[in-house]
């Protein structure tokens, strides 16, 4: 496991203090208070004979030539014991999850702890003397209290690493970071790839199927699996690869799991605690396995020599190997009960324990590589820029039917206009708004001090200004260059219906048939009917989208139009949705074809997996094997609910393009081209609608002065003087700050 930085020397401090305490239980002056003959009763002499488990005497450093077997005993089970805390708390404590997994694996390794100690002693004992004990007496007056011992130190392990400090704040819990195949975190240590050519983003997620499976979960579990609910908008993104890509990767991703799970199955009847050992060796050897260069390539792809990593990892897997027989040597020593030697494999001289823990990782690392090496086939030959075809997707068989059935829902919704959503917000998909404005203009005719003639306005209503609107868009995408120097070709004009998921039973314009999803599509005079008549929660918004940088970032504008009276009001929304994350661009980075350097780290990188996909593969497994049972269970519970529940939710909750958003943008340039787009957009609307209304003998007086607010103090700052605090926005401008008293 890896730890942050910052907790280091947290870690470090608390692996100290125990090992500190230890050693303080065990010290002469107090085991000579706590010895077991000066007890009154037997449960009194059984908590002394716990209590002298760690103890020591000071023979390694005292002068004599030999020193009573005893006393070596008590110091080499002291030194198994700390050793076993500081090697085992960080890979199986901190490994686990925050909560009862954690307090389990502190009491579980501090009785591994315990028992390990007790077993180097008694291979002491046997080696240079004679202890005389019956294999009842043995786990009577050795076994069981280093047991006890192990159980309460796995408590004090526990409070130290599973409870915060007092008086500390407890802090939510981050978010588990995503797997990801290693293989592609090693590739690239320069800037990623950027988008550049449509369709790159959706090239991206059908890569991202296969480096990350938290992403491919969540596409197959929330976007397929959900019959019942509405497919949210991704926009620049074709949802039918990327959830096909997902299914495949799933189907991979199974077939190896379920082989180590044969393989740790198979472990589990072997030698039980001999898989408490595998996990931090298999994490030794991933470390070593890393690239340590300490000069390293920044400013493009590292190609450093991976000679002194292969013998970092050969010297690392001797060195365990040669540790593995030692341990083993040591649990054959004792006479011990039939149940003990299996748990701790040291029946037959212990061979057949570490064959098979050796065969089994061996096994393990095999197919790991043979799946690293599948996907990266996969990723070279059908994902790169230069081969990626959008119809060339992968059919995993079998495929059941509601599967393609979904697919067809998802297909027909991307070519609607409608958007029903769950929640509060109706703009799912596009991320938060970078900026919104509402602006309200009285429909009043112009009023002139010197003339008498009586003004009227003429009669309009919002569709025929939404089409003013739509067809100067159009007529300036159309155009090699906008009007300001803006190029908007390449412009997408939608006419997008919004409607809440859960306030749609009785609409027969969403729900009709035998469909289990709602409506996608609604005709064109039932959205002229919408946008003329905006009553409860269905709303019309002409939609402007531009995508740029291969899809990669895509600006979005909403504009609302309304009356009430005499008056118009106007709701302009803005969205910028960023880059999808850094690590599926790498799939650029790839080569066309297998180099040597390129299979090199592949068998670095099977390395570094083995340990996660080994432990995680019967927990993956068993998911996957009832997918299906919980999908029955799911759609039988929300067919119930659709049937019984007046208020019965359709609406989309998550889209997949916002699932794989990155945090931050990749580009200086693609902030700069976003904002570019919105703000030209935003002038171009707010312009037509100021024509159209001058047309129509509306005085625009008040709308100028609301328009020109906004441009000077907004983000789009056209000429003028804004005063902010201490900040002065506008050509010439100056600012001054003043003391107060």
């Amino acid at each position: 496991m890896q730890l942050p930085s910052a907790r280091i020397t947290l870690v470090r401090g608390r692996l100290l203090a125990l090992c500190l305490l230890v050693v303080a239980l065990g010290n002469p002056w107090f085991q000579r208070t706590v010895r077991p003959e000066r007890a009154s009763d037997p449960t009194d002499a059984w908590l002394r004979q716990i209590l002298a488990v760690p103890g020591w005497h000071p023979t390694l450093a005292m002068p004599r030539p030999v020193a009573p077997v005893f006393d070596w005993t008590a110091d080499v089970g002291l030194l198994v014991l700390l050793g076993s805390v500081v090697l085992l708390v960080p890979y199986l404590v901190l490994g686990a999850a925050p909560g009862p997994a954690r307090w389990a694996a502190a009491l579980g390794t501090g009785v591994l702890a315990g028992v390990l100690s007790d077993l180097a002693s008694l291979a002491v004992v046997l080696r240079f003397g004679h202890l005389g004990l019956s294999a009842d007496s043995l786990l009577q007056q050795t076994v069981y209290p280093s047991a006890a011992f192990g159980a309460l130190l796995g408590l004090a392990t526990g409070i130290a690493f599973a409870v915060p400090p007092t008086g500390a704040v407890a802090r939510p819990a981050r978010p588990r970071t995503r797997e990801r195949s290693p293989a592609i975190a090693q590739q690239h240590a320069g800037p990623a790839e950027l988008g550049s050519v449509p369709g790159d983003v959706t090239r991206y997620l059908c890569a991202a199927a296969y480096l990350d499976p938290a992403f491919a979960d969540q596409v197959v579990e929330e976007l397929l699996a959900d019959e019942f609910g509405a497919v949210a908008p991704s926009p620049g993104v074709d949802l039918v690869p990327v959830a096909r890509h997902c299914l495949t990767a799933r189907l991979l991703r199974h077939r190896r799991d379920r082989r180590l799970a044969l393989v740790l199955g198979t472990l589990l009847l072997i030698a039980p605690l001999w898989l408490l050992l595998c996990r931090p060796a298999l994490a030794l050897l991933g470390r070593a396995g890393r690239d340590r260069s300490r000069y390293r390539a920044t400013r493009g792809r590292d190609h450093s020599d991976s000679t002194t990593v292969f013998w970092r990892v050969g010297a690392t897997g001797l060195t365990l190997f040669l540790t593995a027989t030692l341990i083993a040597v040591l649990l054959t020593a004792p006479s011990l009960p039939g149940p003990v030697r299996w748990l701790t494999g040291s029946y037959l001289y212990g061979i057949p324990a570490l064959a098979a823990v050796i065969a089994g990782v061996a096994y393990a690392y095999l197919v790991v590589l043979r799946h690293e090496a599948d996907t990266d086939a996969r990723l070279r030959s059908g994902l790169r820029r230069a081969v990626f075809s959008p119809g060339a997707v992968p059919k995993p068989a079998p495929a059941d039917p509601w599967i393609e059935e979904r697919l067809a829902v998802i297909a027909d919704t991307q070519q609607g206009n409608v958007t029903v959503y769950s929640g509060y917000t109706p703009f799912l998909g596009y991320t938060n708004p970078e900026f919104s404005r509402r602006l309200s203009v009285p429909l009043l005719p112009p009023v002139r001090p010197h003339d008498r003639r009586n003004r009227t306005v003429q009669e309009f209503d919002t569709w025929q200004l939404l089409t003013r609107i739509r067809e100067r868009l159009t007529a300036l995408a159309a155009a090699p260059d906008g009007h300001d120097g803006t190029a908007l070709a390449g412009l997408l004009l939608e006419d997008r219906v919004f409607v809440n998921g859960a306030t749609l039973k009785g609409d027969g314009r969403f729900l009709s048939g035998d469909r289990l999803t709602p409506a996608t599509r609604l005709t064109a005079d039932q959205v002229r009917e919408i946008a003329l008549h905006p009553t409860g929660t269905v709303r019309h918004y002409l939609a402007a989208h531009l995508p740029l940088w291969g899809d990669d970032v895509v600006p979005s504008m909403f504009l609302h139009l309304s009356t009430t009276g005499r008056t118009l009001h106007i709701d302009c929304t803005a969205h910028g949705l960023g880059p999808v994350h850094r690590r599926y661009h790498q799939v650029d980075s790839l080569p066309a074809h297998s180099t040597d350097e390129r299979r090199r780290r592949l068998l670095l990188a099977a390395l570094q997996e083995t340990g996660r996909a080994l432990f995680g593969a019967p927990a993956a497994a068993g998911r996957h094997r009832t997918a299906e049972k919980r999908r029955s269970e799911r759609l039988l519970r929300e067919h119930l609910a659709f049937e019984e529940d007046p208020a019965f939710d359709y609406g989309a909750r998550s889209s997949v393009r916002t699932a794989a958003l990155s945090p931050d943008y990749q580009n200086y340039f693609q902030v700069v081209d976003a904002n570019r787009i919105l703000s030209a957009l935003y002038r171009h609307m707010l312009a037509a609608i100021r024509d159209f209304l001058d047309e129509h003998g509306v005085d625009t007086v008040d709308f100028r002065a609301q328009q020109q607010t906004i441009l000077n103090n907004g983000i789009l700052q056209q000429g003028g003087v804004s005063h902010v605090g201490n900040q002065a926005v506008g050509t010439g401008a100056v600012a001054t700050q003043t003391a107060q008293s």
